[in-house]
């Protein structure tokens, strides 16, 4: 060899040295450590500045048509995934259906959102629907938007979570 990289090495040369020098590269995996912790303070245990302040979104389901099943409740900052997608969700749970209003509690920063629940009758994990492609499982989305023929948007759904936390209510419809 005479000294020079092959066409490929060049790339890894500069990944190399990127990695090495690196202080928060999260796909990085150098071996190299920095410590920015602060000494320990001698008042209360206080948030970092960076960290903002959660808010308490309170959801109440109602309008269930029974018992069965389960409730999936996703929270969303924007549209993509709205409404049923889970890893584009910022907030994911499921609950059984033990009564006829059923309530999620979501810690979430000050902000704009959109809040989704599928009635899970059968546990499936999805929405299910008949021959027409028409849902038979009970649907919600926030701000209870009733569109025919279609899904609910995102902006239909929207609403803002003060730093104080909200409660609304998501209605089931069924069809």
């Amino acid at each position: 060899m005479t000294g020079r990289l092959p066409r490929w090495g060049l790339p890894i040369v500069v990944l190399a040295a990127a990695c090495a020098g690196a202080v928060v590269w999260p796909g990085c995996r150098s071996a190299r450590t920095h410590s920015t912790a602060l000494a320990p303070a001698s008042g209360p245990a206080t948030r970092p500045a960076s960290q903002p302040a959660l808010a308490t979104l309170t959801v109440t389901v109602k309008n269930l048509r029974n018992h069965k099943g389960q409730l999936i409740f996703g929270v969303f900052r924007s549209a993509d995934g709205f409404p049923n997608v889970e890893s584009k969700s910022v907030y994911w749970q499921r609950k059984d259906v033990d009564s006829d209003a059923v309530t999620f509690t979501a810690p979430l920063p000050p902000g704009r959102y959109a809040a989704s629940v599928l009635h899970d009758e059968n546990r499936s994990g999805a929405m299910d629907r008949n021959f027409a492609n028409v849902p038979t499982e009970g649907y919600g989305v926030t701000n209870n938007p009733k569109p025919a023929f279609r899904a609910a948007t995102f902006n239909e759904a929207a609403f803002d979570l003060p730093a104080q936390g909200t409660s609304l209510t998501i209605s089931s419809q069924y069809f």
